[in-house]
């Protein structure tokens, strides 16, 4: 399976602005201390992201405008997930089977440690190890307990179907799931033939 060009092709998954758009599936089981902070968060979206500062996001929040796309090495066991976005950044997914570090050998970072495995057709993406400034999905806070499990699938050639578990109990009372699809139908869609371009994201003085 595919997710991004087939050899000898080019291609990529441009999101517009709004486009895709993840969604909880169901109430978001916040702690009272998380609530409150998302709903600070959802008035000072555009001003607190750090998205805003060029900072990197996982999960979710990494696939946003204007795309992204997957380069899968299978020499080096690994996939990765470039982003056009403002921190023009980039996951690697472990795909040889190896474990996640002791949690005493893990250092928290904005895009944590994962690993990967195909469950049939869909990518499965285990991570953890994230520290506490990013902001893994939209406005929703997450702690150094995150785990995250991604699943992503590619029914046929335009379309592009993602879900994601949050598994945090440091400011949720039970995991929680979300979901965002690209297809023809969505402002976002499967760029064939396009490459992914450069993108100049400037860190403003606050």
């Amino acid at each position: 399976m595919n997710l991004g060009s087939a050899p000898g092709k080019k291609g990529y998954w441009e999101v517009r602005p709004g486009g895709g758009g993840f969604r909880p599936e169901g109430p978001v089981p916040f702690q009272p201390w998380a609530k409150a902070l998302y709903d600070y968060r959802t008035a000072r979206f555009t001003i607190d992201s750090p998205l805003v500062d060029c900072k990197a996001s996982p999960g979710p929040s990494f696939f946003n405008a204007p795309g992204f796309e997957f380069v899968d090495v299978p020499e080096q066991k690994s996939i990765f997930i470039l982003n056009i976005a403002g921190p023009h950044s980039w996951r690697v997914i472990y795909m040889d089977g190896r474990p996640h570090p002791k949690p005493e050998d893990l250092r928290p970072t904005f895009l944590g440690h994962s690993t990967g495995r195909w469950d049939g057709d869909t990518l499965v993406i285990d991570s953890v190890g994230f520290n506490e400034k990013q902001w893994a999905v939209g406005a929703y806070p997450t702690t150094d307990k995150l785990h995250l499990t991604e699943r992503i699938s590619r029914p046929n050639l335009k379309t592009l179907i993602y879900e994601a578990t949050i598994d945090d109990p440091g400011a949720y009372t039970k995991p929680w799931s979300g979901r965002f699809t690209i297809n023809e139908k969505t402002a976002s869609k499967w760029i064939p033939n396009g490459e992914i371009f450069e993108y100049i994201c400037e860190d403003a003085d606050r």
